[in-house]
Order: C-alpha cells, then sequence, then structure tokens
C-alpha cells in the first residue's frame, strides 16, 4: 500500500501524540531493501545516516513497524535500522520454510556487513531478541551492545500457548476497520483510528477481498507453545560467549517474561544489567515506547565512549 509524504507525516503525528512524543523534527523513514542470504530484506530508516546504528528486531507476526514509535525518539541520537525479518513485514518468503533461529541469525550477521554498520546495537523484542542473542553469540565482537527485550531462553509457557491459540483465532478480517474493532476488544492500549492505521502497515489483502498478516503462516500457524520454546532451550549453554554488553529489558506488566526469567537470563551472561520500563505488556516497544527509549540511551551512556 503506497502512502503519501502528508498520510505517513499525519501518521506520525498521531502515534507521537498517543507516546507524548514530540514529532516535528522527525521526518519519516526511508523505505529500503538489502540482500541477505538470497533473499531481499526490507528495512525502515531512520535519522541521520552518519549517527550511530541501532538495528531493531520486531518479534514474531509483527513487522518492522512495530518501532515506529520507539524509533520517534531513538532517531534524534541514532541512526534506526528497523527491519523485516525473513517471512515477515515486506521482506522476502523463505522458499523452504527455513525459519530456524540460526536462519535469522545469520540474516542479521548478513545485513549488519552488507551495511557495513560499525558497532550497531542489536536490539530485538520477543522473537527477535531470541534471533538477536543467536547472533551476539557468533558476533559480539561486531556489536557495541546487545538488547533483548521481554525475552530470554526461558520465558512463561501458559500466557505463550494462550498467545498462540489467539494467532490462530485472529487470522483473518474483513478490512483493517474490523481488525482494529476485533484487537481493541483484546485490551490494545490505542485508540481505535490509530489502532486501524497502525494495522494497515501490517496486514495484505488476500484474492478474495479479505485482510490478513503480512507474516509467511508457516513462520507461526498450528505452533504450540512447545514449537517456540523448545528450539531456545540450548542458548542457555552458550550465553558466555556473548562479551558485548546486554541490556535485559522487561515490561513491567508482562506474564510472558517473569522477573525471575529476567533475573537469570542477566546473571548467566558475563556483561549484563537488567532494567523493568512500567506500563508494558510484553510488547513494550508500543506499550511505553519512552520508556524503553530512555533505557536503552541510560544503558548506552553508562558504557565506553565510542
Amino acid at each position: 500500500m503506497t502512502r503519501s509524504a502528508l498520510e505517513e507525516r499525519a501518521y506520525l503525528r498521531a502515534l507521537g501524540a498517543h507516546a507524548g512524543i514530540e514529532v516535528q523534527a522527525i521526518d519519516p523513514p526511508v523505505h529500503r531493501y538489502a540482500k541477505s542470504g538470497g533473499l531481499a530484506f526490507h528495512y525502515l530508516d531512520w535519522g541521520d545516516p552518519e549517527a550511530p546504528p541501532i538495528l531493531l528486531l520486531h518479534g514474531g507476526g509483527q513487522s518492522a513497524h512495530t518501532w515506529d514509535p520507539c524509533c520517534l525518539i531513538l532517531a534524534r541520537r541514532y541512526r534506526c535500522l528497523a527491519l523485516d525479518q525473513r517471512g515477515h513485514g515486506d521482506s522476502e518468503w523463505s522458499p523452504e520454510g527455513a525459519y530456524e533461529i540460526e536462519d535469522h541469525a545469520r540474516d542479521i550477521a548478513g545485513f549488519i556487513e552488507s551495511l557495513q554498520l560499525r558497532l550497531p546495537i542489536l536490539a530485538g523484542m520477543s522473537m527477535g531478541g531470541i534471533n538477536a542473542t543467536a547472533c551476539a553469540v557468533r558476533h559480539a565482537s561486531r556489536l557495541r551492545a546487545l538488547v533483548s527485550v521481554d525475552v530470554g531462553p526461558d520465558v512463561q509457557y501458559e500466557p505463550v500457548q494462550r498467545l498462540m491459540q489467539g494467532l490462530g483465532a485472529y487470522r483473518r478480517f474483513k478490512s483493517p476497520e474490523d481488525a482494529a474493532e476485533r484487537l481493541a476488544k483484546l485490551g490494545a492500549r490505542r485508540a481505535r483510528s490509530l489502532l486501524k492505521d497502525t494495522l494497515s502497515r501490517n496486514l495484505r489483502q488476500e484474492g478474495d477481498g479479505s485482510w490478513t498478516w503480512k507474516y509467511d503462516p508457516r513462520t507461526l500457524v498450528g505452533m504450540s507453545a512447545e514449537d517456540i520454546l523448545a528450539p531456545r532451550k540450548p542458548l542457555w549453554g552458550v550465553l558466555d560467549r556473548i562479551t558485548c554488553p546486554v541490556l535485559v529489558v522487561r515490561g513491567g506488566d508482562s506474564d510472558i517474561f517473569s522477573p525471575s526469567d529476567a533475573a537469570e537470563f542477566t546473571r548467566r551472561l558475563p556483561r549484563a544489567s537488567c532494567v523493568t520500563v512500567p506500563n508494558a505488556r510484553h510488547s513494550v516497544q508500543t506499550d511505553n515506547p519512552r520508556g524503553l527509549a530512555d533505557a536503552i540511551t541510560s544503558f548506552d551512556d553508562g558504557l565506553a565512549p565510542r
């Protein structure tokens, strides 16, 4: 769906008003593509291209646009690169359905190399946080830091199982307006009009006129919590290889990533600290973008100068 510059700026103003963010000096991101591992990857490029880079990875079923509210803040300081991971958003789908953690980790490393990013902060939420962690296991020396948002090798099973069941129940919609109406009833913390505008960036229209999520169904549909969580367990045995600084972020209202999960993940990493962002559930970046952005910048301020 092609949008005019006026529509993009109106969307950013509404998003900023919702989050209490001043957006007058922020330009809409540039839509770009890069190749990695034989696939074309779409990403949103925010801010000064000469600013320190931060690479942002969305959760499962989401897209790069989940970082829009955070980028309204972070782009004042960083070049923000919000990536649609394979099988998500406007990036290509894997022909053979290769969506393992290591597939994503290779993509991330290849993306950093293709753009010649120098010591980026690598930040990921949920699935993106796991993929970022796996990438950091092999490439910690190429990162300034890792930020893992509301996820670790262990999370709470029952909330994840409910989430997976919900994905199946909310798969197709008559329109973006229908999607906004149905998802608002689940407790989405946005005005209905803004929720529709946000969802329209993560939905695609099918040949029969219905709307569905942009992600490849093979990444999530029909999976159980066990299918999602079991492949993450081996990360416990290699966390000592992540020698770069790590910030473990937990949403204060999250039922998926418990305080004990966050504490154990932090303890097992060589150079980690932990912060809780209040007034946020699992999707910290949308529930409290200012709180998350402040946590990231404060963490970065505490690192050695670039």
